[in-house]
């Protein structure tokens, strides 16, 4: 059996968040009206729209943890427009480590990421992490 096509733009998105490509996800992944749900209670939670946003808050992501905040993709379950990704999250920053599992949703509009909802196993401690 073949790949789902939506499972081949989940693992580039991923591919492309572990390398730091903003380009490729602002170019090739990313819808020009997408939103990223980001939960919690932390001063990242809300709602980005649009790619400038959605790459501004993958860009503080990253300068935060100083490149090393990992989203490993275990696992994807794919349906019509969506795909579930379950991963392994892990960064450190300030002398703290983040080690937590979560699963995130992407619609695929058109072979775009045009939404992303994140849900963290522990969101507490994403927010202690990221405070």
């Amino acid at each position: 059996m073949s790949e789902h096509p939506h499972i081949a733009i989940a693992g580039s998105f991923y591919d492309a968040l572990a390398k730091g490509d903003l380009d490729h996800l602002r170019d090739q992944l990313l819808a020009d009206d997408v939103v990223f749900h980001v939960p919690g209670r932390g001063p990242l939670a809300r709602d980005y729209t649009g790619k400038e946003e959605v790459l501004g808050y993958l860009s503080r992501l990253a300068q935060s943890t100083s490149g090393t905040l990992r989203l490993e993709p275990e696992r994807f379950l794919a349906g019509e427009d969506h795909v579930a990704a379950v991963l392994r999250i892990h960064g450190e920053r300030d002398g703290r480590t983040l080690d937590d599992h979560g699963m995130q949703l992407l619609r695929i509009t058109n072979g775009k990421i045009s939404e992303r909802s994140s849900f963290p196993h522990n969101p507490y401690a994403v927010d202690e992490f990221f405070a």
